[in-house]
């Protein structure tokens, strides 16, 4: 595991009132400003780190959040990965008003998403994007004469105006007086840094999937079987699915399953901004490898099973997915368990519920502690062969072993 950062600055209403977070890059511990160089490197790292891998609740509580994005990741269409229900879609001041960029815009515009320009000033050239902005950001440390002139246009073409780098109470009342319906600066408060541990996707398995992706004649399987060797890259995944599609969601079963809802134009925007941050190229941890063993020794529980082998895909997923439980403390769990979309059996199993799902993982559990009392149990209470299911442990210990050899 290794450290990951971005930061998170409040935008408050005129009342005070919370009403979104920008969400900036770090990726430093204790420096709390920009030290980028590439726009979409910066832009890839804050969604990866905020979205797939952080608790979403924890980041926002419910409110907006503001993303920078560059031209190429609004011509690529990277913003319709999240839900118009929680992102602001903010336009950089270097992207360029070109056909493409406002027919994106315009896409995205229909499709319900906010748009905010980041110090934009009105002229000839920004005309086009401030007619289709919603919100518009004025630059507190700009002149006062740039501010008012951008002002007086907002008011004029009826955009919302959002007062930023306010440091003072003098400005607060200034921004009021322009008609700015909201406000972000140091007065109110700093960018908080967060930092979380978190796990990089394996650069072999990307690489393949990368491959797969572009062929000639991608296929879903294909992909899904390679994907679910990866536990970091499922579980990003699954947050990427309830990002777009939150509570409307179906709930997943299996990884081909949410493949299909991503559909292969959005796949390759979303393995496009996988690979912008760094791959890990070392051997996954021990908490992988045990996740990875999970997986393989439910779907080979479903196996001994009377009647369970149809699940054993499900019960992969469910294996796979006992990294998360194992990752986070128990009071926040029941919070995680509702940002991943997978089938209530899923959920119900991780978190050792009556039931098929809760049997076979808590029987994966009982074996690594050797409890062979309630081994016993289960094997009883389904029939099933003792020995057989022993000697699917015992297969998938070997293939563990295996799987890791470079």
């Amino acid at each position: 595991m290794e450290n990951v950062f971005f930061a998170r600055q409040p935008i408050l209403d005129v009342n005070n009132n919370t009403y979104g977070y920008e969400l900036l890059y770090r990726n430093q511990p204790g420096v709390n400003q920009y030290t980028g160089d590439n726009g979409d490197v910066s832009t890839a790292d804050v969604i990866n780190n905020a979205f797939f891998v952080d608790n979403l609740t924890s980041v926002l509580d419910g409110k907006k959040a503001f993303v920078n994005f560059t031209g190429n990741l609004i011509e690529r269409g990277v913003p319709k990965m999240i839900s118009s229900d929680i992102l602001v879609v903010e336009l950089l001041e270097s992207v360029v008003a070109s056909p493409e960029i406002i027919k994106r815009c315009l896409e995205l515009k229909k499709l319900g998403y906010i748009l905010a320009l980041d110090d934009y000033e009105y002229n000839d050239s920004t005309r086009a994007l401030f007619e289709l902005a919603d919100i518009v950001k004025l630059d507190f440390r700009s002149s006062r004469e740039a501010i008012e002139r951008t002002a007086s246009k907002c008011i004029e073409l009826n955009k919302t105006m959002l007062a930023e780098k306010v440091e003072t109470q003098l400005e607060v009342e200034y921004a009021k007086r322009l008609g700015c319906s909201y406000m972000q600066g140091y007065f109110f408060a700093k960018p908080l840094l967060m930092t979380h541990k978190a796990n990089t996707p394996m650069a072999k398995t990307f690489l393949h999937i990368l491959g797969l992706v572009y062929s000639p004649d991608p296929d879903y399987e294909e992909i899904a079987a390679v994907i679910s060797t990866d536990v970091v890259l499922t579980i990003r995944l699954l947050r990427l699915i309830n990002l777009m599609y939150g509570n409307s969601g179906n709930k997943i079963s299996t990884i081909h399953q949410a493949l299909v809802m991503l559909g292969f134009e959005k796949l390759k925007e979303w393995i496009y901004l996988v690979g912008l941050q760094r791959l890990q190229k070392d051997t996954p941890d021990e908490l992988i490898r045990l996740a990875l063993f999970r997986a393989k020794f439910c779907e080979s529980v479903s196996k001994v099973v009377p009647g369970a082998y149809i699940h054993r895909k499900e019960m992969y997923l469910m294996g796979l997915m006992s990294i998360v439980a194992g990752t986070t403390d128990e009071k926040s769990i029941n919070n995680v368990m509702k940002e991943l979309p997978v089938t209530d059996e899923i959920k119900n199993g991780l978190i050792g519920a009556d039931g098929l799902y809760g049997d076979v993982f808590r029987l994966v559990i009982d074996y690594e502690h050797a409890d062979w009392n309630k081994v016993e149990e289960f094997v009883k209470k389904y029939d099933v062969d003792a020995q057989q299911l022993a000697n699917e442990y015992v297969k998938c210990i070997r293939f563990m072993q295996q799987f890791y050899i470079r």
